[in-house]
This record gives C-alpha cells, sequence and structure tokens, in this order.
C-alpha cells in the first residue's frame, strides 16, 4: 500500500502537499484558481471581502496523472494562526510575492514559520509582473534573492507570472511537478492520526470531520478516538478531493464521514486517532530554536502554541537557560492550559501570547505527563538522548526505557510515547531483546539490561552484608533482603531471573551464587553434638539451648538458624526434631496403622515410638498437618493411601 500512489492514471492520489505562503492580497488563492480551476476560498465572507480568512483546499493534477492537494493559506497576520495550521501539513511550498509590493511583513513571517515547521523544498512565484515594468521586475527578484539567503529557499526557483495574463504558469507548473516528483510520498504505514480541520454536517451523510492526517491509513469501518476526550467513532466513509475513496491516507486532505458523536464532541484543534497509541498532555518538551530578534524567550514566557490545527496558551519553562536570544536553540517545556495531542518528531509553532508575533518553534520531544525539573542533569540527558532517537522508534523507545530506570516500562506507554502500536513497536524492538539490551518483565514491561544489573548490584550489597550477619547461613530469606530496596516489584523479578550472580531456591530464599555458610572448629562440635543427641534422642529430643551447646546466645541462635535452613532440624510446636529420627517416626506410624487397617492406638504408638505425650501430641498434630492422618474426635486414622496394605495397589490394579 505505500507505493500505490506513486501510480499516475486518473483518481490516483500521490501523498504530497503543496501548500501557499505570502502577504495578503499577493495572488495566492488566484494562482491555486488557475491552476487547479477550483476556488479555494469556500466562505461567503472571503468572498465578499476578497480575501482568504480559512484554509482552502484544491486539487492539482499532476503530469503523471495523479491528484496532488493544495493547500491554500491567509496572509493576513490576523488569520496567522489558520496558516499555521495549514503548514503543518505542507511538503511543497509556494511562497507567493506580488511584483508590484515585493517582499512584505508576511512574506518573510509566512517563510520563517514554514522554515520553523520543517518544510525543505519549495518555490517562489513572482507574481503580477504584468503590473510592473522590467526594472521593477528586476528589483523584485534581488529583493526575493536577498529575503531567501540562508533558508530552504535559496537557489529554488524564482518563477515571474501573472494568474490573470497566463504569464508563467506553464513553467510554474512544470516547477511543481518537478518538485512534487522529488518528494517520497508519505507512508501508509502506522497508526492512524488526523488534526481536525473542519467539522460540519452534511444532508443524507451526518457528520464530517476533515484535515490532512499526519500518520497511517482509515478505511470505512474503522474505528476511531478523539484522544483526550475518550470519545470513539466509527469511520462510515471516506473522501478525497470530492471523490469516494477506498482509504484516507497520511499526506492527502480527507474528509471522514463519522458516527459516534455530536458535532459539539469533536472541534477543529481536535486529533482522531488509531485507538490507544497517542495521548493529549498539557505538558510538552521541545528542542526550540528562538528566531525572533526583537523580544527574547524569557523563562515562564507567556505564549501561543499551534500543533497541527490546535492553537492554545500557555508558557514556555526554559530549562537550561534564563533567556534565550535570536539564534539559541535549547530544551524547553511548555506547559499549556489546554491538552494537545502531539508525538515525539511534531513540529510546533510558538508565538508571544500578547503581541501574537513568532518566537520561535522547535520539535517535539517528550509529550510527558508532569512538570521537568530545570537544570537537572537527568532531565536534560534524558531529552537529549531523546533528540538523538527521533525518526528511529527501537531507538527511541529504548532511550524511553532508559530514562524510566528501574521503574521501566509497560509496552502500553511505551507504544504512546512512540506512537507505534503495540504489536509493531513490539516487532521493532525485538533485536534489542535479542541482544539483551532489554529485557522484558512480567505484564509485558521493558527494562533496561543497565536497570536491571543496578537493580542485581544493590541485591548483591545487600545479601554481602546479610551474609557477614549471618556467616552460618547458606540463603538469606528474599523478604528481608529486599525490605530495605526501593526498587519495583517487576524490576527485583527481572535480576533475579537475569543475573548470574544471584539464585533463589525454594521458600523465598536467595543468596549469592554458590555461597556457603562457614563453621569454626568451635561451631563444627557444637553442631556435631546438637545432631547426635537429636538423633539418639529420635522421638524423646533433648531441649538444645546454649547451655547444652556451650554457645553464647548469638552463635547459638547462629547455628540453630543454618541448621533449620538446611533441613536438618525441624520445629515442631516448639520442639525441635532431627529430620531423620522424623523420617522413622513417619514410617513406624504408617506401619502401625495399616496392622490395625488405618486405625491409631495412640498408647500403643506412644510405646512403639518410646516417647510420652509431651512429644506425641505435637508429632501427630504435624501428622495431621502434612496429610499423612485424619482425626477424628479423640480417634485418628491414616489418611488415603498410607492406609493401604502393601499388596493393595498390585490388587486394585
Amino acid at each position: 500500500m505505500g507505493r500505490a500512489d506513486d501510480l499516475a492514471g486518473a483518481g490516483a492520489i500521490r501523498t504530497v502537499i503543496i501548500g501557499t505562503a505570502g502577504h495578503i492580497d499577493h495572488g495566492k488563492s488566484s494562482i491555486v484558481r488557475a491552476l487547479t480551476g477550483v476556488d479555494p476560498d469556500r466562505l461567503a465572507e472571503e468572498h465578499e471581502r476578497g480575501m482568504t480568512i480559512d484554509l482552502g483546499f484544491a486539487p492539482y493534477a499532476h503530469r503523471s496523472g495523479a491528484t496532488v492537494g493544495i493547500i491554500d493559506v491567509p496572509g493576513h497576520e490576523r488569520f496567522i494562526k489558520n496558516m499555521v495550521a495549514g503548514a503543518t501539513s505542507v511538503d511543497v511550498a509556494m511562497l507567493v510575492v506580488a511584483a508590484d509590493d515585493g517582499v512584505m511583513p508576511q512574506t518573510r513571517e509566512h517563510l520563517e514559520i514554514l522554515r520553523l515547521l520543517g518544510v525543505r523544498r519549495g518555490l517562489v512565484a513572482l507574481n503580477k509582473v504584468d503590473l510592473v515594468d522590467e526594472d521593477l521586475v528586476e528589483m523584485a527578484m534581488e529583493d526575493v534573492a536577498a529575503l531567501v539567503a540562508g533558508t530552504f529557499l535559496e537557489g529554488a526557483p524564482v518563477l515571474p507570472v501573472s494568474e490573470t495574463k497566463g504569464l508563467g504558469m506553464d513553467a510554474l507548473r512544470e516547477a511543481l511537478d518537478d518538485l512534487v516528483a522529488e518528494v517520497a510520498p508519505h507512508a501508509a504505514e502506522g497508526p492512524f492520526r488526523l488534526p481536525v480541520q473542519r467539522v460540519f454536517t452534511l444532508a443524507g451523510h451526518g457528520l464530517v470531520a476533515t484535515g490532512v492526517p499526519v500518520s497511517g491509513r482509515v478505511v470505512a469501518g474503522d474505528v476511531l478516538e478523539v484522544v483526550g476526550s475518550g470519545e470513539t467513532v466509527r469511520v462510515r466513509s471516506v473522501h478525497a478531493y470530492g471523490r469516494a475513496r477506498d482509504d484516507g491516507r497520511a499526506g492527502h486532505s480527507t474528509a471522514l464521514n463519522i458516527v459516534g458523536v455530536d458535532k459539539e464532541d469533536v472541534v477543529r484543534g481536535d486529533v482522531v486517532a488509531t485507538p490507544g497509541v497517542f495521548r493529549s498532555t498539557r505538558f510538552v518538551a521541545l528542542d526550540y530554536e528562538h528566531t525572533d530578534e526583537e523580544m527574547p524567550l524569557r523563562h515562564r514566557h507567556p505564549v501561543r502554541v499551534h500543533a497541527g490545527t490546535a492553537e492554545v496558551m500557555g508558557r514556555a519553562v526554559l530549562l537550561d537557560a534564563g533567556v534565550l536570544e535570536r539564534g539559541a536553540s535549547a530544551p524547553v517545556q511548555l506547559r499549556v492550559d489546554h491538552a494537545l495531542c502531539v508525538a515525539p518528531g511534531d513540529r510546533l509553532l510558538v508565538r508571544d501570547a500578547s503581541s501574537m508575533q513568532v518566537l520561535g518553534g522547535g520539535v517535539v520531544l517528550e509529550a510527558g505527563d508532569g512538570r521537568l525539573k530545570r537544570f537537572k542533569d537527568r532531565v536534560l540527558d534524558e531529552l537529549r538522548a531523546r533528540k538523538e532517537s527521533l525518526g528511529d522508534p527501537a531507538r527511541l523507545a529504548t532511550a524511553i526505557v532508559a530514562s524510566a530506570g528501574t521503574r521501566g516500562v509497560p509496552l502500553t506507554e511505551l507504544s504512546v510515547e512512540v506512537g507505534l502500536p503495540g504489536p509493531a513497536l513490539r516487532g521493532e524492538l525485538a533485536v534489542a531483546v535479542e541482544a539483551g539490551d532489554l529485557l522484558v518483565a512480567g505484564g509485558e514491561r521493558y527494562l533496561s539490561a543497565s536497570a536491571v544489573t543496578q537493580v542485581a548490584d544493590d541485591l548483591v550489597a545487600v545479601l554481602k552484608q546479610v551474609h557477614r550477619k549471618q556467616p552460618l547461613l547458606d540463603w538469606a530469606d528474599l523478604s528481608t533482603v529486599r525490605a530495605g530496596l526501593p526498587h519495583a516489584e517487576v524490576a527485583l523479578q527481572a535480576a533475579l531471573e537475569h543475573d548470574a550472580r544471584l539464585e533463589t531456591t525454594s521458600g523465598g530464599r536467595l543468596r549469592r551464587r554458590g555461597h556457603k555458610g562457614r563453621l569454626t572448629p568451635e561451631l563444627e562440635a557444637a553442631r556435631d553434638r546438637i545432631v547426635d543427641a537429636l538423633l539418639e534422642g529420635g522421638a524423646k529430643p533433648p531441649d538444645v539451648d546454649p547451655a547444652f551447646t556451650g554457645l553464647d546466645e548469638k552463635d547459638h541462635r547462629a547455628l540453630l538458624d543454618m541448621l533449620r535452613e538446611s533441613g536438618v532440624l525441624v520445629p515442631l510446636g516448639g520442639l525441635v526434631f532431627h529430620r531423620d529420627a522424623l523420617q522413622r517416626m513417619r514410617e513406624t506410624l504408617v506401619a502401625h496403622g495399616r496392622a490395625r487397617d488405618g486405625a491409631i492406638d495412640i498408647p500403643t504408638l506412644r510405646d512403639e515410638l518410646g516417647t510420652t505425650r509431651k512429644f506425641l501430641i505435637p508429632l501427630l498434630e504435624a501428622f495431621d498437618a502434612e496429610g499423612l492422618t485424619v482425626r477424628h474426635g479423640d480417634a485418628r486414622r491414616l489418611r488415603g493411601r498410607a492406609g493401604a496394605a502393601p499388596g493393595d495397589a498390585d490388587e486394585a490394579s
């Protein structure tokens, strides 16, 4: 689908937009009308006043036979916001300068706006040459050359034309066709996003939203969301340049007939898009360039921000400077009064709030969810990494994950940050995951390998302290180790799973890989005394207190902890048994019960075990808990297969 719009022929659309620019009354709309046969001034007021107020759209026939869209913008300074709304979609600029007027204030301002919005191709139509003599034409040409010096239009064609007389129009068409052919058509891949230009109702059809998609493709039947409001709409049909179309794509003027909302639910400046991919925010960080030479940008400067078709008020927060003069570039966070839907790589324009003159513009680095702190190395480093990653989804996502540290980023959140649907982004990140640069933890949360290593470093450091405090123990309690660490659960689990320095075991225990507790000769002797006494005591174990071991309280407790951790000692009801002695008691119990059809004769069992009631009660309760026996009032029986005779299983089969 991505190259289908290269095909020539009637009805084909090449996803490229030509945009006019220039001072009021220099003939922009007249040239568009001469090129297309369509009057872009659609409003009655525009005809009454003889000036363009809002954006006009017209289809231009490229020499290939494909249709290319032309956006005609207003030239009057009072309607600069409408000019900006159109300029955000422009691929090829046609700057119109009247030969009888020459370069005027809006000529300069429009050219600067186009440059700030990233337009890189265009030409100059020197209009109304029929109204002046050759000397004035030459002077106007020199005036234009001085204007475009150092801009993207330096060296571009400057074509003398007169749309009223038809002079130079063929040359203008040829030059436009050449420029359009140089532009790579917008790809149809990626999530759909359309900044809404107009919303109206059409008899027999219902609600229609128009604009130029900035990414993706939409077809009839698709469900979209109005970003920020949570409203969803279904696309009933798609139109472009006066005809029903199979789809609408980035790079051509599109009208969507939608259902599911009322007219007041979708307004100019809104964005309709693929659900769950984009978000609106009041905090936008950008790589800002200041261009106004009269008014510097100061910290918390009141501004008007233009993003797509939206215009909102706000303040510019300088993150690493106190003031910016013309020519300066710096990271800036815009804190706006009404949320904007933007994505990394979008270009924004910034004007002064009161005078409305253009101050500068920039590229979106982060559509965040909070205020960024000024003069913080971490913040500035993160924005720098984002700037270097623009245009590369995998690299940008990796930079975002790295900045999140040990918190990590869920795929759903990462998808919104990057502006790609989850499945597509997962594919983009597969190489980084395979290489081990990124790790995927529970809930499909992405963490950087360095963040996981940081968590593992912290775990190892705590374990070293625990091992020093408890030198006899092989293992440490996991809940104790992690209690003092600030990391998220998902990061801790990722470290335990992926870092070779750590190992875990059942029962919620961990250790540095291969760690073994160490016993002094004195402790070894005490251990042997305990083990021998418990084995010999069997079902009547002695009380192994400090007096028995001959150790001080601390060492005695540590030694018992070590023997319990290793499973040698088994505590039952305040008593301690040796595991081997306990196993022999189980065997005695089973043999006792099987000899009595599963019934347990407690006095007889007590004598067979060679114990007393003091020890027998906790033993029987432990066997109940294990499921070896079951209690019925004061009587007990072997449970299930424990009570079967040795040959029963064979007979049953």
